[in-house]
């Protein structure tokens, strides 16, 4: 599936040759599931600028192929450890093969060593063994992954900011309150800051009833919102007439940001705006602080302890956080990405395709 990177409403199928058998040192992936989300309109928004396109690059340097993250089984191997049949979950095109060259092949997976691949972040370039991945389980592939790609940026971020004492906010504001990481990072931060979920009218009662914030506001009542207070905005809705207003009326805003782009596809450019400079929160960059400082075990312990905790919300009847809903084909594919695109896709729904 590739997408005109000028203007994402460009969306087509391309069929391709069936490919060579792997040469020495490569595998072949089939990818079989992966999940569409507003994460994915974010990747492809900020493609460029955050180079998302040169993972999976196309012929045609005008078109790419969005990233999306799911899993693969392997089809072809010349790799030793790396077996025909075995399954992987990782960062993939939407694609129905992708050759990589796995370098570091151990017990829990392997890194694409592919050259293309190699000044891009390291975090997007681990594949891991399902069988030896103690967050997998069979049953629950489509759940993770809708959930598990957004989730790391939920727990990276909030611990981000817990880390830094949350800039001397308050009260954390956080836009795009329905969209899936924004309401992972709200559970993230739990009752160690005051939470607000900012909102639109039509998602009220779903961000009020995920259990995920303290409050609620809807972009309207913006306006009502006590100006004293210390306040730290995490920005997922990637709107800049919304991130104006809010820097404007919040005199002592502390810290201003940016994670994603759920309401808009228009390249980020420049504000002049009163307050902070608005930050790109880029998680692989808190990955490798905390690894650094905890040792990969202990953040693994972390991540996991929260994605339990998580999971289990998340799978409480009383929350309907979740109705997963599957695609068949490329084409499904194509049609989802639009409706993402064009903000048609409820809060609730949780897409996944298979090829």
């Amino acid at each position: 599936m590739l997408i005109k990177k000028q203007d994402l409403t460009h969306i087509r199928i391309e069929e391709q040759a069936p490919p060579t058998a792997p040469a020495a040192g490569e595998v072949l992936l089939a990818p079989d599931l992966f999940s569409l989300t507003t994460n994915n309109v974010t990747y492809a928004a900020y493609g460029d600028a955050m180079r998302y396109w040169e993972f999976f690059p196309a012929d045609d340097a005008d078109w790419g192929q969005v990233p999306v993250w799911g899993f693969a089984t392997v089809v072809a191997s010349a790799v030793d450890g790396v077996n025909e049949g075995e399954r992987f979950y990782g960062y993939f095109p939407p694609a129905s093969v992708l050759r990589v060259q796995p370098a570091n092949v151990g017990k829990r997976g392997f890194r694409d060593s592919s050259a293309h691949r190699q000044a891009l972040p390291a975090a997007y370039n681990q594949y891991l063994r399902c069988q030896a991945d103690p967050l997998y389980t069979a049953d629950s592939e489509a759940f993770q992954a809708i959930y598990r790609p957004l989730f790391i940026t939920s727990f990276t971020l909030a611990d981000f900011l817990a880390d830094n004492n949350w800039f001397g906010a308050e009260r954390v504001l956080i836009s795009s309150a329905s969209s899936k990481t924004a309401y992972g990072t709200g559970f993230c931060m739990g009752d160690a800051v005051e939470t607000m979920g900012l909102t639109s009218d039509h998602n009220r009662e779903f961000v009020a009833s995920s259990g995920c914030y303290r409050h609620t506001l809807t972009y309207p009542e913006l306006a009502t919102l006590d100006a004293r207070v210390p306040t730290l905005y995490v920005d997922f809705s990637g709107d800049r007439e919304l991130r104006s207003a809010i820097h404007h009326h919040c005199p002592e805003l502390r810290y201003s940001c940016v994670v994603g782009s759920a309401q808009t596809v228009a390249l980020p450019k420049k504000q002049t705006l009163p307050g902070p400079a608005p930050t790109f929160f880029f998680a692989p960059d808190q990955i490798l602080k905390r690894t650094a400082e905890w040792g990969a075990q202990k953040f693994g312990e972390q991540l996991g302890d929260a994605w339990l905790r998580f999971g289990a919300h998340v799978n409480n009847p009383q929350c309907e956080l979740l109705k997963v809903v599957q695609g068949h084909g490329l084409e499904d594919a194509r049609q989802v990405f639009g409706q993402l695109l064009a903000g048609r896709v409820k809060p609730q729904e949780g897409h996944v395709i298979r090829l």
